[in-house]
């Protein structure tokens, strides 16, 4: 209130008085300058880090690799994995990946881990030891789960499974993918496998990225039969039944042409195909037997090559253009935008540094975001829309129920006063800008402009009643600062425990209630000391304003003093009596009857 009356006083400055509440002015503007730097400084992410004590791990054995020894390779990484502590059980399946995609040299490993204590005592025993005075006094509670952290447990397997060679092992998130994903676009497969292998090798070595690997692009061996066209053409030999011979003796014929064996009221499909060892003997396959036009029987050699080569395991397109992806884990303490934005500075280079890419990209090839580091970009210009368009029916209804343009602007900008207090939250807890904290700054737009049209609402109603702008102003801080601060109390104590993370999921929950618990504290004690000085300086604009457009508009009507209760009361009486007298007079008249001198007279 003192600060208020301070910045509201005037001082004589050579014969000029200067309103100091201009230099409150100057100073909001400062903290707004600095808090957004501290914002900026904020590292983004598109969602928190949770600890849900259960580690999925994709394993992908080289080309060629057989089921056994995915068995075998598996195997030996849960004897590995059992060895470390805080460890409960270890699931291994075979033959497939944790996102379903089938393939005998691919394993899916799931780490269970011991649960933690998410109780609300221990949380706030940890958090009010750690406060300078009070934490000595406060008791210690035992934790009865896991202390270590799932992100520091991750990253001692992935140490110890360097020892297995020949693996290619990553985590992924609950939602089946890699935490930092791009998508790699070319023309043609030779560009493609280019692309991918320049930008593997220079990812491997980030100290931001951890277990790099690529997917879609990798070659395996491959028996590959080309058909002669000259000598099939003369034998009367089609390619289709080249492939048709080749996929009946590899892998069998189809499943509606196969023979069926009744057994136990089923009927059990009977595969017939040459056995494992004449499938890898190329002489056995290029002696196949093919049927000629004429009836004779000739090898398959006689009309196609059969030769030992290489080709892509899986082929995959976007928008009709051949697509690989690249992954990587993110090291613990390293955030989502710092490893994209390290990604981008690799194969883009930053033109405003003078900073050239390290990695050429091949002419048909580029780089795409995708799985969250797309979701992410899509998320931050979803936010900014929201806020526009927030922003502009907020102003919209203030300014039909103030019926003023420019004093909902003092409401207005008092909104980036509680970006500071969500910073420093942010920073002090070590989180980075995601999904909840967004929703934790949406929710703080109601909370902020609560406060301002409180100040606001009541200093517009006592001038009103015939109070100077200052004192109006003061008397406002006066009257509303105690319901301010009640309600930013209680707002920030209900949100104490999901700031501490209390409960299952409370990782997720705890950036938001923290972010808004920052951006309320600071937001109050500052609006209560800025919010004032607006009003003034907008109270300035709106005088300045209409001298400017006074002599284009023209002078306002002057209207009719309204009287006083009293005297509109006695007039009112006194109309009353006339029109009764009038009444009476009528009526006595209409009782008399007209008369014929009258009415010639009129």
């Amino acid at each position: 209130l003192h600060f208020v009356k301070f910045t509201s006083s005037v001082h004589k400055i050579k014969g000029y008085r200067f309103p100091f509440y201009y230099v409150t002015l100057l100073a909001a503007i400062g903290i707004v300058i600095v808090s957004v730097q501290a914002m900026l400084s904020v590292p983004g992410s598109f969602l928190p880090p949770e600890d849900v004590s259960r580690i999925s791990i994709s394993v992908e054995l080289p080309p060629g690799a057989t089921l056994e020894e995915t068995d075998r390779t598996t195997q030996a990484m849960a004897a590995v994995i059992q060895k470390i502590d805080w460890i409960d059980n270890v699931f291994v399946l075979g033959g497939t990946s944790p996102t379903g995609e089938t393939d005998v040299r691919r394993a899916s490993v799931t780490v269970v881990l011991d649960k933690l204590d998410h109780s609300l005592a221990l949380k706030l025993s940890q958090f009010f030891g750690k406060l300078p005075i009070l934490g000595g006094l406060i008791p210690k509670v035992t934790d009865h789960g896991r202390p270590v952290p799932q992100n520091v447990i991750e990253a001692e397997i992935f140490e110890r499974l360097k020892v297995i060679p020949d693996i290619r092992a990553f985590k992924l998130n609950d939602r089946g993918e890699r935490d930092l994903t791009f998508s790699i676009l070319a023309d043609n497969d030779a560009d493609l496998t280019l692309a991918v292998a320049r930008l593997e090798d220079a990812m491997s070595g980030e100290p931001l990225l951890a277990n790099v690997a690529s997917q879609g692009a990798l070659p395996r061996p491959e028996v590959q039969i080309t058909p002669r066209q000259a000598e099939a053409a003369r034998l009367g030999v089609t390619t289709a039944q080249i492939a048709e011979i080749v996929r009946v003796a590899t892998i069998g014929d189809g499943d509606a042409a196969l023979a069926k064996i009744s057994l136990d009221e089923r009927q059990i499909p009977v595969r017939v195909r040459l056995n494992d060892a004449t499938r890898e003997d190329m002489a056995r396959i290029a002696a196949l037997k093919i049927t000629t036009a004429s009836g004779a029987v000739v090898p398959l050699s006689a009309v196609a090559d059969v030769a030992l080569g290489e080709g892509p395991s899986v082929i995959k397109r976007l928008n009709r253009e051949r697509r690989a992806t690249i992954g990587a884990n993110l090291p613990v303490g390293v955030e989502l935008g710092d490893a994209t934005a390290r990604v981008k500075l690799i194969v883009f280079g930053d033109p405003a540094k003078n900073i050239a890419p390290l990695v050429q990209l091949p002419p048909t090839a580029r780089l795409e975001e995708a799985g969250d580091a797309e979701v992410q970009g899509e998320l931050f210009a979803s936010f900014g829309k929201a806020m526009i368009l927030g922003l502009m029916l907020m102003l919209t209804v203030m300014i039909l129920l103030f019926r003023s343009v420019l004093q909902p602007f003092t409401i207005l900008l008092s909104l980036p006063l509680a970006i500071g207090g969500v910073a420093i939250a942010l920073i002090l807890i070590d989180a980075a800008i995601s999904m909840p904290v967004l929703i934790g700054i949406l929710m703080l737009m109601g909370i902020v402009t609560k406060n301002a049209i409180l100040l606001v609402d009541y200093a517009i109603e006592i001038r009103a009643q015939g109070f100077d702008r200052v004192k109006a102003v003061i008397e406002a801080g006066h009257k509303r600062a105690q319901p301010i601060v009640m309600t930013s109390i209680a707002m920030s104590a209900g949100m104490l425990p999901s700031a501490l993370g209390v409960g299952e999921g409370g990782a997720f929950r705890a950036p938001m209630a923290t972010a808004v618990i920052g951006g309320i504290i600071v937001s109050t004690v500052l609006s209560l000391v800025i919010v004032p000085a607006f009003y003034l300086i907008m109270d300035d604009l709106s005088r300045l304003l209409s001298w400017a457009f006074s002599r284009l508009v023209g002078k306002k009507e002057s209207e009719p003093e309204a009287p006083e209760a009293a005297i509109l009361a006695e007039r009112i009486a006194l109309l009353s009596a006339e029109q009764s007298s009038l009444r009476n007079r009528l009526n006595g008249l209409e009782s008399k009857g007209p008369r014929k001198a009258d009415l010639a007279a009129e």
